[in-house]
């Protein structure tokens, strides 16, 4: 028997070379509303997000998670990557950092999810892949297409209190 705040079926994983993948997003309402900075509004509806953020995931090379888990109702996750494929505007592609926030709603399912990628030259790198791979599906003004040349992508980020990682 299933419970309402189990999931209630895996999407589609476009991100297998991921070490970690979030139980939360098996598990998204109906109604679900996802917010970040990489779009211009927001995405609502469960098949929107799910199909949204099941290939957003394939551009990260890896996850190098600060933190991931419970804090009280919420479900928080500090990241960095790589966006895959950066390589051509620098050499060791271009980092992208990420804090989610992911509420719940009182059936336990994933009710809204806020996403801040940073810095904001590779989050607009990042929703440029996006429009790319989408286009007008999720409408026409909600990623960026824009320009994203070398010279707009920061180079000297700062790194704050990031423990070493292992090798990726």
């Amino acid at each position: 028997m299933t419970t309402s705040n189990e999931p209630t079926g895996r999407l589609n994983n476009q991100a297998p070379h991921l070490d970690y993948y979030p139980e939360w997003l098996d598990n998204l309402a109906d109604d679900v509303i996802l917010q970040g900075n990489f779009a211009n509004g927001e995405v609502i509806g469960k098949e929107k997000v799910g199909k949204l953020l099941s290939f957003a995931r394939s551009n990260y090379a890896f996850q190098d998670f600060r933190f991931f888990g419970k804090r009280g109702e919420l479900f928080l996750e500090d990241y960095r990557s790589t966006i895959r494929g950066s390589e051509t505007y620098r050499p060791g592609g271009i980092e992208i950092y990420n804090f989610v926030v992911v509420y719940f709603n009182e059936a336990g399912e994933t009710s809204q999810l806020v996403m801040n990628h940073r810095p904001q030259s590779a989050a607009l790198l990042f929703s440029s892949l996006l429009a790319e791979h989408f286009g007008d599906e999720f409408g026409s003004d909600l990623f960026y297409k824009g320009d994203v040349s070398d010279r707009l992508l920061d180079h000297d980020l700062s790194r704050g209190q990031w423990p070493p990682s292992p090798s990726h």
